[in-house]
């Protein structure tokens, strides 16, 4: 019998390093970012062969569900596919929203990767990234089957690379997120004001260990992001002074992570009111989709 359920986590994002560079005609700025799975994941189930297309997300309101990424992957891969069934998505929401960890775009990867597990006619890997490209720019990263990956220009040019050693992390979580159009602006508008120019190019060298990761990490979007909400540094001085080997804002924001050694410390003095702490852990895989009957 062919499966008609599939079931998949679909793990957050964290950007190890964020370049923002040039900013094209179209007006988009072209992107450098050294993306890494973490263990955090919405858990997804996906129903075909049922006369309903519809999205269900339980534990956090993500508005209508027309709008909703994962419903949009669906409707784009029956579309790109011709497949003519319906669909029946339920996710549990545990990645929060607006905090810099791809949350919705990891639900609409993890969609477009159970619809190609349970299709007729699957889709090639390097098709279903470029659907991926159509809804985000964080999409294809969390659709392909790869833990780490350097990308670059919107999000469509991706490096995967070997995983990361393992590596135990903390996730800061104001109770507050950031727009990230409003991060752009922000950013476009500090280089404006200071007459400088986008960040230079990365190099591979240094991607293959955490001693070159922790050299090279940075995240243009902190320090305007940081002026408009003084609270993501205090969560960054906090996971440094934990003992962190790589501390940083994830995206535009503003979820904040420590990358830890060794055991991770308790870390609850001196953060922002409200702030959550939520301990995960870098991923080494990427989560597989399992088909059900």
């Amino acid at each position: 019998m062919t499966p008609t359920t599939a079931r998949v986590q679909a793990q957050a994002k964290v950007n190890l390093v964020l370049r923002v560079l040039a900013r094209e005609a179209s007006g988009y700025h072209q992107l450098e970012t050294l993306f890494a799975r973490i263990d955090l994941a919405d858990p997804i189930e996906v129903a075909v062969d049922t006369a309903v297309r519809e999205v269900t997300c339980r534990g956090a309101d993500v508005g209508p569900m027309e709008r909703n990424l994962a419903f949009r992957a669906a409707e784009a891969f029956l579309g790109a596919t011709g497949w003519r069934t319906g669909f029946a998505i339920t996710i549990e929401k545990r990645i929060p929203m607006g905090g810099g960890l791809g949350g919705g775009s990891a639900d609409a990867g993890a969609v477009l990767r159970a619809l190609n597990a349970l299709a007729p006619t699957p889709l090639a890997a390097t098709e279903l990234a470029r659907l991926a490209f159509g809804l985000g720019a964080d999409v294809p990263f969390l659709t392909v089957e790869h833990p780490l990956a350097l990308a670059w220009g919107r999000g469509e040019r991706l490096l995967a690379l070997p995983p990361l050693p393992p590596r135990d992390m903390l996730l800061c979580l104001p109770p507050f997120g950031v727009e990230t159009a409003a991060a752009f602006g922000w950013v476009a508008e500090a280089r404006a004001g200071a007459g400088l120019t986008a960040s230079a190019p990365l190099t591979l060298d240094h991607l293959h260990g955490w001693d070159g990761v922790a050299a090279l990490a940075a995240n243009d979007f902190e320090p305007p992001v940081i002026a408009r909400h003084p609270e993501i540094a205090t969560c960054l001085d906090a996971l440094t002074a934990a003992g962190a080997e790589l501390a940083r804002m994830s995206g535009s924001g503003s979820t904040t992570f420590g990358v830890f050694p060794g055991a991770l410390p308790p870390l609850a003095r001196g953060l922002p009111e409200g702030t959550r702490v939520v301990r995960t852990r870098l991923a080494d895989r990427v989560a597989p989709v399992e088909r059900l009957g």
